[in-house]
C-alpha cells in the first residue's frame, strides 16, 4: 500500500536540516514592543490646535501675499510690497485713531456723577426739579407731541414721589397701573398713559385744541395724586 501525498510531503519535511521550528516567543516580544504597532488610533485634534493651525495657516497666506513675487527682483513687485506696507500701517493708525476718539475720548468726557451714567433718558427727566420749563419751551415751539411726554413724565414724578409707585426704567406703564391702590387715581392714570402711548409711540401729531384738553386731564391727576397723598 502506498503513501498518501501529504504523508510523503510531511516526511520530506522532517528529513530537511535547513528548516528551523520558529520560536514563538519571539513573537510575543514583537507584540508588546510599540515600535511594531502598527494599529494605532490616531487622537482626535483638540479644537484649540486646531484653532492654532488656522491661525497659523491664514498667517502664512499673510505672509505670502505681503512678499509674492519678490523673489523675482522685479520693480514692479517692491513697489506693490511698499505700498501693502503702507495700507497695513494706514489700518492700523485709523484703529487707533478711532479707540482714542470714541472710546478715550469719552471716558475723560463722562459725568462727574457716576450714578447717572447708567440712567435713561427717562429717569433723567424725571428727577428734572424743573419739568414744567421743558413742558413750557415744547409748548412755545407748538411741539405738542413733545410736550406731551413731558406732561407724562411729570405725572411718573409726582407718582414716584408720593410713593404711589416703584420708578424703575424696565417698568411698564401696566406695572405702574398694579402698582396703584386708588381706584380714581388708576382710571385716571390710564387715560394718561393710553394717551402718552398713542402720542409718542404712535408718533400722532397733536394741535393746540387736543393737547390742551388733554393737558387739563393730566394737571387733574396731579391734583388728585396730592390730595390723595394729604388724606391717607
Amino acid at each position: 500500500m502506498t503513501a498518501t501525498p501529504q504523508l510523503q510531503a510531511s516526511d520530506s519535511l522532517k528529513k530537511r536540516p535547513d528548516l528551523v521550528e520558529f520560536d514563538k516567543s519571539i513573537v510575543d516580544s514583537y507584540k508588546i514592543n510599540e515600535d511594531y504597532n502598527y494599529f494605532k488610533t490616531a487622537e482626535q485634534e483638540s479644537a484649540w490646535a486646531k484653532f492654532q493651525n488656522w491661525l497659523n495657516l491664514q498667517w502664512n497666506k499673510f505672509l505670502d501675499w505681503i512678499f509674492s513675487g519678490i523673489s523675482e527682483g522685479n520693480f514692479w513687485n517692491y513697489l506693490a510690497l511698499v505700498l501693502k506696507i503702507l495700507l497695513i500701517v494706514g489700518l492700523l493708525f485709523l484703529i487707533v485713531w478711532l479707540f482714542n476718539k470714541y472710546y478715550v475720548q469719552n471716558r475723560k468726557n463722562a459725568p462727574e456723577n457716576k450714578s447717572e451714567i447708567n440712567l435713561s433718558e427717562d429717569e433723567r427727566l424725571i428727577k428734572k426739579k424743573d419739568l414744567s420749563t421743558l413742558i413750557e419751551e415744547a409748548e412755545s415751539d407748538d411741539n405738542f407731541r413733545l410736550a406731551s411726554r413731558y406732561l407724562f413724565l411729570n405725572i411718573l414724578k409726582h407718582l414716584k414721589e408720593t410713593n404711589i409707585i416703584e420708578y424703575q426704567f424696565q417698568k411698564t406703564n401696566a406695572d405702574y397701573k398694579s402698582e396703584i391702590s386708588d381706584e380714581e387715581i388708576k382710571s385716571d392714570f390710564t387715560y394718561a398713559s393710553r394717551f402718552y402711548e398713542f402720542v409718542w409711540y404712535g408718533d400722532f401729531e397733536l394741535n393746540a385744541t387736543e393737547y390742551n384738553k388733554a393737558k387739563d386731564r393730566f394737571e387733574e391727576l396731579i391734583t388728585t395724586i396730592h390730595k390723595t397723598k394729604v388724606h391717607g
